[in-house]
């Protein structure tokens, strides 16, 4: 009788539950009624997703800001409210009719890094290094994605490529 296979790991696999898309790599896969799925923390993979989105040097993407606000649990309206912005604004920068300015991204960034429990030394470490210059001249097209290894629990800190 042959043994059937439910357990494997994926080399790579671009998971877009998230809303941003992911290309996971070494990614354990579990068979159950007859469809593989991904067999991972989620919890930390969106947490993963959450910072590693804060930290990249380029304009954040609408689906990025729709992914911050969501993890956060926020309506529209609260997000909003939470810099000064009203509903209607959120739901421009969510369809990208307007591009939010690099300062007040750079206040969604710090409220974000705070919500993850950041000490003051890392607060500052990531304004030092955080650039508006560089994220005023980056561009809408350019694309990346996030890459996470999840040969490992703890995924790794990942890493954006560029889409190709």
């Amino acid at each position: 009788m042959k043994k059937l296979e439910n357990n494997r790991k994926t080399k790579t696999f671009t998971y877009k539950g998230l809303g941003v898309p992911v290309k996971l790599v070494n990614a354990s896969m579990k068979k159950a009624m007859g469809v593989w799925f991904i067999a991972i923390n989620m919890n930390k993979l969106m947490q993963i997703v959450l910072d590693a989105i804060i930290h990249k040097p380029t304009a954040l993407t609408k689906d990025e800001l729709r992914y911050i606000r969501t993890y956060l649990e926020m309506t529209m309206t609260n997000f909003g409210n939470a810099f000064g912005e009203s509903h209607g604004a959120v739901l421009k920068w969510e369809g990208r009719q307007n591009r939010i300015s690099p300062p007040l991204e750079l206040c969604i960034r710090l409220y974000v890094l705070n919500h993850l429990g950041a000490n003051d030394e890392e607060f500052r470490a990531f304004y030092r290094k955080f650039n508006l210059h560089r994220l005023s001249k980056s561009l809408e097209r350019e694309k990346y994605i996030l890459v996470v290894d999840a040969t490992t629990d703890d995924m790794r800190r990942p890493a954006f490529s560029e889409m190709t």
